[in-house]
This record gives C-alpha cells, sequence and structure tokens, in this order.
C-alpha cells in the first residue's frame, strides 16, 4: 500500500487591526510549530500566486502556509490539535483549513459541535 500525501492550505483569519508585521509573526510562529509535528513540510505561499502552483519565495502571502502530509487521520488529527493549541495562545484568531477547495474554519474556542464538524472534515478527505 502506497503512502498518500495531501496539501492542506491553512489561512491563519485576523482582525482588522492586525498589521502586516504582527501577521508576518503570526504566519512564522505557527510555521515554526508546525515543522516541528511529523508533516512532509509547511511552505509559505509567494504572493500573487494560486496556492497549489506557489513556491517559496518572495514577496510571502503571510497568513497562508501549504501543508503536505501523509493522508492518515492519526496525522491530521495532530495538526488539528497543534492548531487548537496554537489558537489558544492567540486570541480573536481562528484558522481555515481548505482540502481540495473544502474548507474547515477552526477557532479557539472548543465546543462539541466544532469538534463534530472537525472529525466529519477529516474523514471526507483523510483514510483513517
Amino acid at each position: 500500500m502506497t503512502d498518500v500525501t495531501k496539501e492542506v492550505i491553512l489561512h491563519i483569519d485576523t482582525n482588522q487591526e492586525t498589521d502586516a508585521q504582527e501577521l508576518e509573526q503570526l504566519t512564522q510562529q505557527l510555521r515554526n510549530e508546525l515543522l516541528e509535528l511529523n508533516v512532509e513540510s509547511a511552505d509559505l505561499v509567494q504572493a500573487g500566486e494560486e496556492p497549489d502552483k506557489a513556491k517559496v519565495a518572495d514577496p510571502i502571502s503571510w497568513g497562508t502556509i501549504i501543508v503536505t502530509l501523509l493522508a492518515t487521520g492519526g496525522v491530521v488529527a495532530t495538526l488539528i490539535n497543534a492548531i487548537q493549541s496554537w489558537l489558544t495562545r492567540h486570541e480573536r484568531r481562528s484558522i481555515t483549513l481548505e482540502i481540495d477547495g473544502n474548507k474547515l474554519q477552526i477557532t479557539g474556542i472548543s465546543s462539541e459541535e466544532q469538534q463534530q464538524l472537525i472529525d466529519a472534515w477529516i474523514k471526507r478527505h483523510i483514510k483513517l
């Protein structure tokens, strides 16, 4: 059985008061945390390009990260747990995950309903 990889596009959703420098810092912090996980890569997106065609280069589209990972439930669950943990330390933020055009928004507020949505989203895209 061959391992299948998936690209997950992460977009940090910020409020209007967030300036470019703060968004850059948030993006770098999240990316560094993601690189500590069992993911293939966590790449920054070049400004002005579609995420699926982007390469790491300047200028950067801060707030967007493309994570490449093995398409297994455990790896995705670890990714989502890391995102939820990051969000608890960054109030008033949320992160939108996207696989194949299907989006899921995660907030720092944990709820049973949000967890059910996350579980359904994972099952739709990942082999368990």
